[in-house]
């Protein structure tokens, strides 16, 4: 199984482009990798799997067009619109930037420095200003702000966000 630190962020498949299989790819201008990439990772429902590439070129600075093997329709491309796109970390070149995103942290403990465990982020809204973690430990659940004067510290190994919530949020 393929763990997330061994990857680099790329991107997000945005959309199908003509109606071959290939699909548009955004990509970070510093992004830059080794020239003999074989494959991509993508997650699907929280598992990194990886996708053997039959294609892959530059669309802009901040695009690509993909195609992997197997994909060979507009409607096979379905299942990858909206998915993060991982680099396996052995091709990424020297001092590339993997900063983590906001739905990067879907799985993760989130934990409050006086209450203690609240459980772990099972989404995260981005639909407004306003990121919100949505957060379920057995039957509660809680929606916090993803407010980052508020994270006070990120343990990447452990998977914890640790939150200095304001006093009586959870209590919501």
């Amino acid at each position: 199984m393929i763990g997330i630190d061994e990857t680099v962020r790329m991107g997000t498949i945005l959309k199908p482009h003509g109606v071959c299989g290939e699909m548009v790819l955004t990509v970070p201008e510093n992004l830059d990798w080794q020239e003999n990439l074989d494959c991509l990772i993508c997650r699907i429902d929280g598992i990194l799997v990886p996708f053997f590439i039959e294609s892959l070129r530059e669309k802009s600075t901040t695009s690509m067009l993909v195609k992997f093997e197997g994909v060979d329709t507009v409607e096979d491309t379905a299942r990858f619109i909206g998915l993060k796109v991982f680099l396996p970390r052995k091709y990424a070149l020297e001092g590339q930037a993997d900063d983590l995103e906001w739905d990067d942290f879907i799985g993760w403990t989130v934990v409050d420095s006086e209450t203690g465990p609240l459980g772990s982020i099972t989404a995260v809204d981005d639909s407004t200003a306003n990121i919100l973690f949505q957060i379920r430990n057995g039957e509660r659940e809680y929606i916090i702000p993803a407010n980052e004067e508020w994270i006070s510290s990120v343990d990447e190994k452990r998977t914890t966000l640790t939150f200095n919530l304001p006093q009586g949020l959870t209590e919501l």
